[in-house]
């Protein structure tokens, strides 16, 4: 009876709102809580126990409910200043699962000094590297809910996908690309989607796709990727929103 009594009071089960999103939720960055630092496992369940210090709970009784909340979507509010999300087991399989740990001016000094980080670690929601970015699933970055709703139909069929990614085109030899933009020109793709061993680029084209300046721009983007073996998707953001896996289901049979 004692053993039992004790088994119940060390099993970690913290209070507080838990979600489990799907493809009509986001986390948000640019929520009321300033600062977001991502942590190993490791160093998350020894935060979790000094922030609970009053209570008998263990590093496994953590750990234990931890590991059945390592999955994208996942989103727990500890206390009404600190929240915490999965990111991602960047590192590969078999490796330390990564969590997004949000919080307000209260927590910041306590987190710094006890999880040993740089202060250039703690990002807030007006950092610049986040000030285009500011919805996060599944530890990647994103602009808009609509992007989010697309990534997440993305990974439900287990297809490769990289995330607004930046590069430079080569305009050489283009002569109506490179008319008023030079030789080179920078490039952010939506998602670069690998699948069938080929890839293609998938855009959601927002209102702003409409104006003629983006116009132009789209195409030349488009007709000098294609040099390179590489063609553009482009869907309306509407259907994006309303109809992610639709669309994905359409994309992929264009391969």
């Amino acid at each position: 009876m004692n053993v039992a009594t004790q088994e119940v009071k060390t099993k970690f089960n913290p209070s507080g709102d838990e979600q489990n999103l799907d493809e009509n939720a986001i986390v948000l960055k640019s929520s009321s809580l300033r600062y977001f630092i991502e942590l190993r496992t490791s160093s998350l369940i020894s935060y979790i126990l000094k922030i609970y210090s009053n209570k008998s709970f263990t590093r496994k009784s953590i750990s234990d409910w931890l590991s059945i909340r390592n999955k994208p979507g996942f989103y727990k509010e500890l206390a009404p200043n600190l929240h915490l999300a999965y990111a991602d087991q960047r590192n590969g399989h078999g490796t330390e699962h990564w969590w997004t740990l949000f919080f307000n001016e209260d927590y910041k000094q306590d987190i710094l000094n006890s999880i040993k980080i740089e202060i250039s670690s703690v990002k807030s929601k007006n950092s610049t590297d986040d000030t285009n970015a500011p919805h996060q699933w599944g530890g990647l970055n994103f602009r808009s809910k609509t992007e989010v709703r697309i990534a997440h139909a993305l990974y439900n069929q287990r297809v490769l996908f990289f995330a607004n990614n930046r590069a430079f085109i080569d305009l050489t030899d283009l002569p109506i690309s490179h008319l008023e933009n030079g030789l080179k020109e920078r490039v952010e793709i939506d998602f670069l989607v690998f699948y069938k061993q080929k890839c293609m680029i998938l855009e959601v084209d927002g209102e702003h796709h409409q104006q003629a300046s983006q116009k132009t721009r789209d195409y030349r983007r488009d007709r000098v990727l294609l040099r390179d073996g590489i063609r553009t998707v482009r869907f309306n953001a509407n259907e994006c929103y309303n109809h992610p896996l639709e669309v994905i289901t359409e994309f992929l049979n264009l391969f």
